[in-house]
């Protein structure tokens, strides 16, 4: 098997700390979720360009559907079977699942996701210099206004204290109780160990990723 990842920046710091020497990486920039056809245009791009790989892994999951009807005649596409990167983080679909459950309106935090300003304190930030400090926070208390909590997922990369010591900033900022959780790099490692069982969706050359397969 001769492999490469397409992955989110939001995962950079977890596969390059677990990534085999001799694997391809290739990062592509935060938020295309939030537009699904660019990041469907975006990696289908990569992989018709791509001739010098037979596998082909994915750091994302469903992913707002950005991922659906992507296609090779040359590759084997591999995929975590979960929604987006935060199963991805906490190591199982099984985890976010029962913590969805509990708490359905939690922001999840994490090294990739502070570094990359997607939080509510660095969108305010953002929101102020284009509208101003009044409607920057009436856009932050309107989008947040449901959300419980803030977890913070630690995966082991990073300052710890530090970026758990901004979560809790974060989560007083919107007033939210703030938690913690240790996640894990178990599924990131079965993707990049080809260990692909129940929890992938693994299409063959030839054929199309379907968003049934997700479910």
């Amino acid at each position: 098997m001769k492999a490469k990842v397409f992955a989110c920046y939001t995962l950079a710091d977890e596969i390059q700390k677990i990534l085999p020497s001799r694997m391809d990486l290739e990062l592509l920039p935060y938020a295309l979720h939030r537009e699904p056809q660019k990041l469907q245009n975006e990696l289908q791009q990569r992989i018709d360009a791509d001739h010098e790989h037979d596998t082909l892994l994915f750091g994302y999951g469903l992913c707002s559907y950005g991922v659906v009807n992507l296609h090779s005649e040359r590759h084997m596409l591999v995929i975590p079977r979960v929604h987006d990167c935060i199963s991805i983080l906490m190591g199982a679909r099984k985890d976010y699942d029962k913590e969805f459950e509990k708490y359905p309106g939690t922001v999840y935090l994490s090294k990739g996701w502070i570094d990359q300003g997607a939080e509510p304190l660095a969108e305010f930030k953002r929101y102020t210099k284009s509208y101003g400090e009044e409607n920057a926070q009436w856009m932050i208390d309107t989008q947040y206004s449901n959300y419980q909590r803030v977890l913070f997922i630690d995966t082991g990369v990073g300052n710890r204290e530090e970026l758990a010591k901004y979560s809790s900033e974060v989560a007083k900022y919107i007033k939210a109780d703030y938690q913690e959780q240790q996640g894990s790099l178990r599924l990131l490692e079965k993707l990049l160990q080809g260990d692909w069982d129940e929890e992938f969706v693994v299409t063959s050359p030839g054929r199309m990723v379907l968003q049934r397969n997700f479910l």
